[in-house]
Parts: C-alpha cells; structure tokens; sequence
C-alpha cells in the first residue's frame, strides 16, 4: 500500500477523532484535538494513503528540550504495513530539527504492537507507571535519546 507522511492541518482533524475511536479504549475528542491544534507547542503528523483517506496520526508536545509523544493510532485495516513507522519516523525527525534531546511516552503494557514499535526504533524502557490506564492497567514508560552531533 502506497502512503505520505506530512504534518496534519485543520481539515484533518475530524478524521483524526474518528481514527482515535478506532484505537484506544478512552478515546480523545474532536475538541480535544482541536487544542491540540491550536497549541503551538504540539506537532502532529498524518499518513495519508494514495486516495486522501487518513490511515494513521501521530504527534508530540515540546517542552524544553524534550519532546512527549502525546500518541500514535493507526487504523486497523492499515496496520502492519509501516505506517506507524514512519509517523514516528516523521516524529523523530521533527524533534531532532527542533534541537529536542530526548524522547518520552507512555505505552499500555499490554499493547504488544507499540512496544515492538518503540523498542525496535530504539527506544529504552526506563520503568512503569501503575494503574496509568486504569486500575491494574500500567504503562510502560520508554526514552529515546538523540547521540550528540559530532
């Protein structure tokens, strides 16, 4: 399947929210992603597939020299085919323009596929957040760091 990865834009966030239902047991609203939108400190990305359908979204806060992946969600008939790759790909490589340093977020520690992702791309386990997704449902919280420039 043949797809882009740009930075989103107002148009896209309703589609978005719909993704964001498909992904997560607790889903973020539409209005919440429009301040996200708003918020110039947040930096998002879409993988748009060769007929405009938006397959997966990604994005991260920026505080100080660190960047928080706020979340990644790809559509389920979309998935396994790099799409959430290349979102975080897309992150990493925003955050490494901004002069970000380090990388962090939080993954349900049952969700097998975003650990591989994140594990796979390099990211380091650094310790768990109990009940961080609901009771006796902890997160796992991961660092990517970015190797000085020589």
């Amino acid at each position: 399947m043949s797809f882009t990865v740009r930075e989103y834009g107002l148009n896209d966030l309703a589609a978005i929210a719909e993704l964001e239902k498909q992904c997560f047991e607790n889903p973020w609203s539409y209005s919440a992603f429009c301040l996200e939108y708003a918020d110039e400190s947040k930096h998002y990305f879409v993988a748009e597939t060769a007929s405009g359908e938006v397959a997966g979204y990604g994005g991260f806060a920026h505080v100080e020299d660190e960047a928080h992946i706020m979340n990644i969600g790809v559509s389920p008939k979309y998935r396994r085919q790099g799409i959430g790759s290349a979102i975080l790909n897309a992150i990493l490589e925003k955050s490494r323009e901004l002069g970000i340093r380090a990388v962090t977020l939080e993954v349900n520690d049952a969700n097998v596929g975003a650990i591989a992702l994140y594990e796979k791309a390099g990211f380091e386990l650094a310790g768990l957040r109990p009940h961080y997704y609901g009771w006796g449902k902890p997160a796992r919280i991961y660092w990517y760091y970015f190797l000085p420039a020589i």
